[in-house]
């Protein structure tokens, strides 16, 4: 149980002293804003070129201070307007003049700019001391710059002169630690009248100069309107002697023109009549020329190619006879020979036996003719026997027939024919 407590109590003081710890940061971590610079004082720093310094600056940013050791302080740096009225301000000539201007100024935030002149001189005061610091060095500025000019020169120089006196100023400014952003001349007056009566000369000598110009102008104008008349009456006879003389040119020149021309047009009119004859004999020449061979096309060429075709065709059937004629008798005398030679008679005689028994059936079956035929048997072998019998003995007859007729026998020509094939000459077998 004392260990338990123990433990709770070592606990309780880590987070008591965690808490201690985030609220001790959190009291003495220091925030800096963008448009302000920090200055945290109290301990000496050693600066790198080795001079100490009993502050440091934050800018935009965040930084620790040490409590008790190191105060703070803040420095705005934002715009301050200055608002500038010079009364009786002297000008060349001992004449004084009224001058309003108008600048922005705001406190240096880099070391290049014045930074540390701004801390000695505006740390813990208000802006008020800004703006009159900055307001009193302008307003001797622009004092000093109005002084080496005319009341003129300040109203129409109001640019040139706002950045004189701000280059001026802006040196002094800056060993005060203060920037100025932008100067310039709003109006200028004097109470006077000089630049009124300056204005009022000025507008007599506009309104003179405008008469005498206008005046100027206007003689000048008839001047110029009398000699342009004359120039260009001038001109218009110079013009109208000119045209007279182009007219009686144009006429002389139309006139060769029309002469030209006509005889142009008879040398045409002749040459066009003879080439028109020209044309007309060629063209009967080219008629006459295509009638003869139209002629020649119709009639000679045709019978010309009909002839030759006629002398080829003869000459074609004299050949084809002549060589019929050779071949037959070719055949006709190897034939002879074979015949006469007596080996080749019966093997003739057979392979003419289907040609002659055809022959000799198509006699009878081109000169008889049965649509129908009824076979009635009564019994016995008088039926399809006897009909298939009957026309065995009509084979038998037309060979008898053709034995008479051509003395071809058939019978022996059948028997030499079942011989053995050592009886047929050995050229045949």
């Amino acid at each position: 149980m004392d260990q338990m407590q123990t433990l709770g109590i070592a606990l309780g003081l880590g987070v008591l002293g965690i808490l201690l710890l985030i609220i001790f940061i959190k009291s003495n971590m220091v925030l800096c804003q963008p448009n302000e610079l920090v200055v945290i004082a109290g301990r000496q720093r050693k600066q790198k070129d080795g001079t100490v310094r009993g502050y440091r600056t934050i800018r935009g940013g965040r930084g620790f201070k040490w409590p008790l050791v190191e105060s703070i302080a803040r420095l705005p740096l934002t715009t301050h307007p200055t608002q500038i009225e010079l009364t009786n301000a002297m000008c060349r000539g001992m004449i004084p003049v009224s001058v309003e201007a108008r600048a922005n100024v705001k406190l240096a935030g880099r070391p290049e700019d014045g930074l540390e002149a701004a801390i000695e001189r505006f740390l813990n005061k208000g802006p008020d001391a800004v703006t009159k610091t900055a307001q009193q060095t302008l307003e001797g500025a622009l004092r000093g710059v109005i002084a080496t000019v005319s009341p003129e020169e300040v109203n129409t120089r109001r640019l040139e002169l706002a950045e004189q006196a701000a280059s001026r100023a802006r040196e002094d400014l800056q060993r005060l630690g203060i920037v100025l952003d932008f100067f310039v001349i709003t109006d200028v007056s004097d109470t006077h009248g000089y630049l009124e009566a300056i204005g009022r000369r000025a507008n007599a000598t506009v309104k003179r100069d405008a008469l005498i110009a206008e005046a100027t102008a206007e003689a000048d104008a008839i001047k110029v309107s009398a000699e342009q008349k004359r120039l260009g009456r001038e001109a218009q006879i110079a013009a109208e002697r000119k045209v007279t003389s182009l007219e009686n040119d144009l006429a002389v020149h139309q006139a060769e023109l029309a002469s030209t021309t006509n005889q142009a047009e008879q040398r045409s009119k002749v040459a066009g009549d003879i080439a028109r004859v020209e044309e007309e004999i060629e063209l009967e020449s080219r008629r006459v020329t295509l009638s003869e061979k139209r002629e020649e096309a119709n009639t000679v060429i045709p019978a010309h190619a009909e002839r030759q075709a006629t002398e080829l065709r003869a000459k074609g059937q004299a050949a084809r006879i002549t060589e019929d004629g050779r071949a037959t008798a070719k055949a006709i005398e190897l034939m002879r020979e074979q015949w006469q030679d007596g080996q080749t008679q019966d093997l003739f005689l057979i392979q003419l036996l289907p040609t002659l028994l055809d022959k000799v059936t198509s006699v009878v079956a081109d000169n008889l003719r049965i649509d129908k035929l009824t076979i009635l048997d009564g019994g016995g072998a008088e039926g399809i026997p006897g009909y298939v019998k009957n026309l065995t003995n009509s084979a038998v007859v037309m060979l008898e027939q053709l034995k008479n007729a051509t003395g071809i026998d058939l019978e022996k020509l059948a028997e030499r024919a079942q011989k053995p094939s050592g009886s047929i000459p050995k050229e045949l077998g």
